[in-house]
């Protein structure tokens, strides 16, 4: 017992040493992400600052040369297109393999000559993913086992969200609610540590400041609450649109067998849309901060709107390196700002605009990623803006409820598992990171497992369960030990099989 003890005492001072390297050097990598979108942003401006016909001819031949470049990144990193975080779920969960220094270098070149271009995609995707797979590289530089590689790069996937919006706790809250989806001190502690140093690395090379410069400086009052849930009923209901487009987007795309015409087809939308409506080109911070400083007309802004939306959706359909996270908020702040602009004109509501925007911004979060909680605590950080949690909250919650009771699945959901049917990207029998999961459970009501012996349960693969957690102490099982409700179990299982296991375990 002793011995267990000092092991895990050398196990958790080991994740302190692990996860402050994996912080500095994820931290590094989004920064420098950060710092070359924002020069692409700058380079696009000039691109498509005059229309003549230099300019369409430069750009057609741009088009050419980042479409060849982009496609043998894809190819040589096929794990590198999209946002990067179905990827990272199916790496922890033994289902993808992912090269890493191929990755990052996909992510890097092709994200930032995609922002070149104007696909309107966003910087925190690849962050994330790029955050994972220099964890992993130093877990096996480092030579740790497994299961402890694998809380390496959760805790990198955490601290890339972190650097890429200044949102530390975002981070570890990511790293709960969406890449593991279930509670354990293994994945709190090397996230939030990881989380911190790469969100400090962010200060120090690229100000302390949070992502974006407005706030809320006044509350909504309590007799203008029933606006809140207006506002998540409209973002619930656009966030269900956006999910089920991008699928279509991406099947669009699937039936298109020619390099050639893919390519060709996106990157002529691109050209016109970088003409005729700049604005919408690329992530959408610079647009979402004018947004919030000059309030657009209701024709703009929903112009604005029904653009980023189809735009993104199908810039994120093709494949190519980028994420959502962004443009999403660029769509909710629009609906948002719609929901001011058609109510000032019956209510008083000049000084509460600011905060229009920011519940749009939450809601669209939680209907798309269908993570609440994350959803309040990423718009809090990025926006500095702690003053209206309630407001935030009750948004967040019906704009959830509105995409349940669509039932439409969240988007990473849907990502993750269109992408298990491509045998191409599964792993094979033999991987880097060995043939074992270690994973950890929560018990929670609804679970098939819970008041059973050990014994009698059928679970869906064969596992071994390393040990039961049970208020505060912990023991190692036999068959004949019951799981009760609360109990927090330890898991090891084959990798192949952890896709099953952790949905049995979910009840999902």
């Amino acid at each position: 017992m002793k011995n267990d003890f000092n092991n895990k005492q050398k196990l958790i001072f080991r994740m302190l040493s692990d996860s402050i390297i994996v912080g500095t050097l994820a931290g590094l990598l989004s920064v420098f992400y950060r710092f070359l979108i924002s020069k692409m942003d700058l380079s696009r401006k000039f691109l498509y600052s005059n229309f003549d016909f230099k300019s369409v001819f430069i750009l057609i031949i741009l088009a050419v040369i980042i479409s060849f470049i982009i496609s043998k990144l894809l190819k040589w990193a096929p794990l590198s297109g999209g946002s990067g975080i179905p990827q990272i779920r199916g790496e922890i969960l033994g289902k993808f393999k992912m090269q890493e220094w191929p990755t990052i270098t996909s992510k890097i070149f092709g994200g930032g000559l995609g922002n070149l271009m104007g696909f309107s995609l966003g910087r925190e995707g690849p962050s994330i993913q790029m955050g994972g797979a220099i964890g992993k590289f130093a877990g096996k530089i480092l030579k740790r086992p497994p299961d402890e590689i694998k809380y390496m790069i959760t805790a990198g996937a955490a601290a890339g969200l972190a650097a890429a919006f200044n949102a530390p706790v975002a981070g570890c809250i990511f790293a709960i609610e969406e890449l593991h989806k279930t509670y354990s001190k293994y994945v709190l502690l090397p996230a939030f540590i990881a989380s911190i140093i790469a969100n400090y690395i962010s200060f120090v090379l690229m100000g302390a400041e949070t992502s974006f410069s407005f706030a809320v400086t006044k509350s909504l009052p309590m007799n203008l609450e029933w606006i809140v849930i207006l506002i998540g009923i409209l973002t619930g209901l656009i966030g269900c649109f956006y999910n089920v487009m991008i699928v279509k987007s991406q099947n669009l795309f699937r039936k298109i067998d020619s390099n050639f015409l893919k390519y060709g087809l996106l990157m002529g939308v691109t050209i016109i849309i970088g003409f005729s409506f700049f604005e919408v080109t690329g992530g959408g911070h610079g647009l979402l901060e004018e947004m919030a400083v000059n309030r657009f007309a209701v024709k703009y802004l929903l112009a604005i709107l029904i653009a980023k939306l189809f735009y993104t959706t199908f810039c994120y359909g093709s494949g190519v390196q980028g994420g959502i996270f962004l443009p999403v908020l660029v769509i909710g702040g629009c609906c948002g700002a719609l929901v001011f602009a058609v109510l000032e004109k019956f209510i008083i509501l000049d000084t509460y605009f600011i905060n229009f925007v920011i519940l749009g911004m939450g809601g669209i979060l939680a209907s798309v990623v269908r993570s609440p909680i994350l959803s309040v605590i990423l718009v809090s950080e990025m926006t500095s803006t702690f003053e209206h949690l309630i407001a935030l909250s009750i948004v967040v919650l019906v704009s959830y409820f509105v995409a349940e009771f669509l039932k439409v699945e969240p988007i990473y959901e849907t990502l993750f598992e269109r992408q298990l049917i491509d045998k191409n990207l599964l792993v094979p029998n033999e991987r880097d990171l060995g043939n074992y999961s270690i994973l950890e459970y929560s018990m929670v009501d609804g679970l098939d497992v819970i008041g059973k012996k050990l014994r009698e349960i059928k679970f869906p693969k064969h596992i071994l369960i390393i040990s039961i957690e049970r208020d505060g102490k912990e023991f190692v099982p036999n068959a004949d030990d019951e799981i009760l409700l609360g109990d927090k179990i330890t898991v090891l299982m084959n990798a192949e099989d952890a896709l099953e296991i952790d949905e049995y375990l979910k009840n999902e």
